[in-house]
């Protein structure tokens, strides 16, 4: 069965690895330029990088007769237009660079595959490769990802919709050297830039909730964020905010154990997109899009295995 991926190719240039590395650590991906694929459904992100001749701007021939790296990640947002500064050169220079943007959960790498077309990638995956270096964009392709799965070692659900995430090697990160900065949903090595992105997806999700008639809240930020009531009722709700696309997020091991055995019902609220003005102390938050995933009960399969960093679904 052949599925829609997107063929992304990235550069070996210092700035082409370092996008790659922050893309994949933020799971998200964002492009200068539209295209009508990027709107298109899209079932599979395939990045390939590093093909063995060097250069990847050569002929189909010299091409298949090489091999390349691949990162292969689940769609998890689908394309967005972005208006918060997320990469490092976006927020080096206060603007929006890459503002068509994707959602993507990392699932598995794999190096030193030949890129003929009678092996993994087939015909459609190993030119959607070339011609993705070649245009430097994204290419669209129907390709049976199957075997490519099976290869890297990638196990399914048991109705084999979604690659199960606690059964992997964990989060795959290419062989590359690293970016600067930490892991995690579009956060940074600057404590006011996280706190600021914090406090402003709490008071989104403040504002949501008054909304759907829970206007008593305490702000309790340990061991959940934000405790509701009602008469003779009470909502648990943990608020994740990030500047990028929202396609994953990290939980502690209390959160996680939280949302399986609360017996109110535990909410989850993500807040993605939001812009930080560091241009004066303090920072000053603004914008931002909320998904609230009601009873939220994070489930194994959508939690990586070495971290409690999980895949979140609804967005739209």
């Amino acid at each position: 069965m052949n599925d829609p991926v997107l063929c992304i190719w990235s550069s070996s240039s210092p700035n082409g690895r370092r996008n790659l590395l922050f893309g994949l650590d933020t799971q998200t991906w964002g492009f200068k330029d539209d295209d009508p694929h990027y709107a298109n459904r899209i079932r599979w992100v395939l990045f390939g990088h590093d093909h063995n001749n060097g250069s990847p701007r050569i002929d189909a021939r010299t091409w298949q007769a090489g091999t390349l790296n691949l990162v292969l990640c689940e769609l998890t947002t689908p394309r967005y237009e972005g208006h918060a500064p997320h990469w490092p050169d976006e927020v080096e220079s206060g603007n929006v660079i890459y503002p068509y943007r994707l959602g993507i959960t990392p699932v598995a790498t794999l190096a030193d595959v030949p890129a003929s077309p009678t092996n993994l990638l087939g015909p459609a995956g190993t030119e959607g490769l070339r011609m993705a270096a070649i245009s430097n964009r994204g290419v669209l392709v129907h390709l049976d990802v199957a075997p490519l799965l099976q290869k890297m070692g990638v196990p399914t659900t048991p109705d084999g919709s979604v690659p199960d995430l606690s059964r992997t090697a964990g989060s795959p990160r290419p062989s590359l050297p690293p970016v600067r900065g930490r892991r995690g949903a579009g956060r940074s090595n600057d404590p006011e830039f996280n706190k600021t992105v914090e406090d402003h997806a709490v008071k989104l999700a403040i504002k949501h909730m008054g909304k759907l008639g829970w206007k008593d809240v305490e702000v309790l930020g340990k061991p959940f964020d934000l405790l509701f009531h009602k008469p003779g009722q009470e909502k648990h709700v943990e608020v994740k905010g990030t500047s990028g696309a929202g396609a994953e997020v990290e939980y502690t091991a209390n959160e996680v154990a939280h949302f399986r055995s609360c017996p109110h019902g535990a909410d989850l609220v993500v807040v993605r997109d939001i812009v930080v003005d560091r241009s004066a102390r303090p920072y000053k938050a603004s914008g931002g899009k909320l998904l609230h995933v009601p009873d939220y009960t994070a489930p194994a399969e959508d939690l990586q295995a070495t971290r409690w960093l999980g895949r979140v679904p609804g967005w739209n």
